[in-house]
């Protein structure tokens, strides 16, 4: 499960203004983080995937909205911030459905279309701890440099791991800028990352929450050594995420 724990790179060097990283470089780390106050994100899950693991985030009681790179026999635990300990605060439920979106090839040289639904086997509890996130209210590209946030557990610098939820800000950046380091970027993909060097560092799961005033605008997906990262663009899927949660019932998102 190597492939579900991908790292993005948010500290923005002056090689990011200058060349662009070789395909061997091609790998997905945040840099630049703090631990959360614990339970400030009650919204995100964190996924147990075998012996990897992703993250995710509560978009109904029902539905966790993640990575298509992560879809694997997954434990969604809601409520947690040390992922180490059985807080009492946690709830660990199951995956009855795995929605890949339909157009998502992981053979393909970049994650197009990275997107994932979770449809949980029971309705999560919603509480001071477990709360879902809005969507986007708009399909429309976030102007650069809209402040934003993204938050995970795990990797702190290169060889030590933490079990507590790590947090770091970002910035929207626009998408012809970021093209210079990934031609391939579509329409589905935004770009964040930071404007300054930070020495603090910590790992972003895959497939866990870029939130930008209050709102789910992004997925983690992928980057190279230097920054931007590259997110999944919630609002290029808000059609296909509630097509795909009215199979079941009358999404309320």
């Amino acid at each position: 499960m190597e492939h579900v724990q991908l790292i993005l790179v948010v500290c923005i060097s002056s090689a990011f203004f200058i060349s662009t990283p070789s395909a061997e470089n091609f790998h997905h780390q945040i840099v630049g983080g703090n631990e959360a106050k614990p339970h400030s994100r009650p919204y995100i899950a964190h996924l147990k995937i075998g012996y990897g693991y992703c993250g995710g985030s509560l978009i109904s009681p029902g539905w966790v909205l993640s990575a298509a790179h992560c879809n694997g026999d997954t434990v969604v635990i809601l409520g947690a911030h040390d992922v180490s300990q059985p807080e009492a605060t946690q709830q660990i439920l199951g995956v009855e459905s795995y929605h890949m979106h339909p157009e998502y090839d992981e053979e393909a040289a970049m994650p197009f279309n990275d997107v994932l639904l979770l449809k949980l086997s029971s309705q999560a509890e919603i509480n001071e701890y477990v709360q879902t996130i809005p969507l986007p209210s708009s399909t429309m590209d976030l102007p650069k440099d809209t402040p934003c946030s993204v938050a995970g557990w795990g990797k702190i610098d290169q060889t030590h791991y933490t079990d507590k939820l790590f947090e770091t800000n970002v910035t929207i950046v626009s998408r012809r800028l970021c093209r210079r380091y990934y031609p391939g970027l579509t329409e589905g993909m935004i770009c964040a990352g930071s404007h300054s060097r930070i020495t603090d560092s910590s790992q972003g799961d895959s497939g866990g929450p870029l939130v930008c005033d209050g709102a789910l605008e992004g997925i983690v997906s992928f980057g190279y050594d230097h920054p931007p990262g590259v997110y999944a663009r919630v609002g290029q899927y808000l059609e296909w995420i509630k097509q795909t949660i009215s199979q079941y019932e009358t999404p309320d998102l």
